[in-house]
């Protein structure tokens, strides 16, 4: 799953990658480094990774787009690790006209334990996160994003306000999404349902990503 990953990051031509490790770091660093010797990354380890969530994580990236009179000078191409995605699904989501945009699959079955975004008819979320009841009137979120840079560093900005409160150490980092939303930041729904693309977290999943691979 990150070779496919990679693969399609690199097929837009993204020059630097950023891979947060903790579990098997080791063994992903020396991967990354043998399957692709001319593509740079930054590695960057969360000793904590048993213990906290991806909101964490993330702020600990904040070095890899930070300059050092502080600034962000780079959009930032943010992906979970475990989903599956089409190598045409980039390409749109990046050709999408808004500088800050979420992938989401509005067609199909949706089930409580996703991530759920609200958009208006133009396509500006005002909600992403998980509830406790699902809305069917609600995309879900695929786990990949694009921000510009001045949406990057107000994400940042939030995030370390987070960690320092003690809540980012445990929480989904569309909650940061939310409270930059709700500070005033737009944010585009791109409705990416006809490319194939899928969360796996359990062994059904992955059997049924089995048959996503022949597509």
């Amino acid at each position: 799953m990150l070779e496919r990953a990679i693969e399609n990051v690199t097929a837009v031509e993204i020059k630097e990658i950023a891979l947060v490790v903790g579990y098997r770091a080791e063994m992903i660093r020396e991967f990354v480094k043998r399957r692709f010797p001319q593509m740079k990354f930054r590695i960057i380890l969360n000793p904590n990774y048993a213990s906290t969530n991806n909101a964490y994580s993330l702020f600990l990236a904040r070095r890899f787009l930070l300059e050092d009179h502080g600034r962000v000078s780079h959009r930032l191409l943010l992906l979970d690790s475990d989903i599956l995605f089409s190598n045409k699904l980039l390409p749109y989501v990046l050709s999408a006209a808004a500088e800050n945009k979420i992938a989401v699959r509005r067609s199909g079955e949706h089930n409580e334990e996703e991530v759920q975004v609200d958009s208006r008819p133009g396509g500006n979320i005002y909600f992403i996160g998980k509830r406790l009841t699902l809305n069917p009137q609600s995309s879900e979120s695929i786990g990949i994003e694009l921000f510009s840079e001045k949406t990057v560093e107000r994400l940042f900005a939030i995030l370390e306000e987070h960690v320092r409160s003690g809540i980012g150490r445990s929480e989904f980092y569309e909650a940061a999404f939310q409270e930059m939303i709700d500070r005033g930041d737009s944010v585009m729904a791109v409705d990416v349902s006809v490319f194939p693309a899928m969360e796996i977290d359990t062994k059904e999943d992955f059997e049924q990503a089995q048959q996503l691979l022949l597509m």
